[in-house]
């Protein structure tokens, strides 16, 4: 029995000698990509720092090129860039409506006949569940008709009921 047991040890120490020994190595993958990856973060960085340098460098030189330029020039575009924003203001969005061609009148007036006739025709929910209720319909009976929740619907009369008594 006791040789049993001891092969049984044996077996164990075994695998668990395996185990920690697969662990090491993954554990020592681990290190590696962590090593290799702080050493891309350093060479981007670097590359970062390298390129706003470049940008400095280029934008100094543009500021250089712009202030050594013809003040004349300057000058000439800031007025007539003062002379067009000018003319943007004083334009009326009300005489921009008025000057509208006819067909995009005709047009804007059809759109809003047939917004008037699709809203004149159909009913909110909330109006065809008071209907309903004046009616003298219960709450599971509208709930039914509408394709609805009862819960909602009850929930719905309650509120409107209170609403109701504070008006």
């Amino acid at each position: 029995m006791s040789t049993l047991l001891w092969l049984l040890s044996f077996m164990l120490h075994g695998v668990l000698l395996y185990a920690v020994i697969i662990l090491y190595t993954r554990l020592a993958a681990v290190k590696e990509t962590e090593k290799q990856q702080k050493q891309i973060l350093e060479e981007t960085e670097n590359t970062l720092a390298a390129f706003l340098l470049e940008l400095k460098e280029e934008n100094e030189k543009l500021i250089e090129n712009k202030a050594s330029s013809a003040s004349q020039s300057d000058e000439e575009s800031q007025k007539s860039g003062l002379q067009t924003s000018e003319t943007y203001q004083e334009r009326d969005p009300v005489q921009e409506a008025e000057n509208l061609p006819e067909h995009i009148e005709g047009l804007i007036t059809e759109v809003d006949r047939r917004e008037e006739l699709v809203n004149s025709e159909v009913q909110s929910f909330e109006d065809q569940v008071i209907e309903l209720y004046e009616q003298g319909y219960s709450a599971s009976q509208i709930a039914q008709k509408m394709k609805s929740g009862k819960t909602e619907i009850e929930l719905f009369l309650k509120f409107r009921s209170k609403g109701v008594k504070d008006s």
